[in-house]
Formats: structure tokens, sequence, C-alpha cells
């Protein structure tokens, strides 16, 4: 998955469950090395949004 922005460990692929309620999964990214975690979800969101936003500029330059 790549290295942890934090302290450059190794970062996997995990998932948090919810199960009181609604069962909820959430997929995370963890570093094995200081536990850092991030949510993929939203950095993929992230992603889409400024490839949006890039090509908007690019239309406005053209």
């Amino acid at each position: 998955m790549g290295e942890c922005e934090r302290c450059r460990g190794f970062m996997v692929r995990d998932s948090i469950f919810n199960v009181d309620g609604q069962f909820l999964e959430i997929e995370i990214g963890r570093c094995l090395n200081c536990g850092h975690v991030v949510d993929l979800t939203l950095l993929k969101t992230r992603q889409v949004e400024r490839t949006n936003v890039t090509a908007k500029q690019e239309e406005v330059l053209v």
C-alpha cells in the first residue's frame, strides 16, 4: 500500500467494523510501525475532488 506519512513505516489495508445498530465497514490504511490510521474512502474522495478542480482550472486557461 505504501509507506506511512508519519514515520515512513509499512502501511497495510485494514477494515473497521461497526455492528452496533447499522452494519458499517470502513476501509483504512494502518501503519504496522506506529499505528497511524488513514481513512482510504476519504482519501479517494479527496483525490477525485482535486482532479475535478484541476480539470476546471485547465478549462479556464484554454
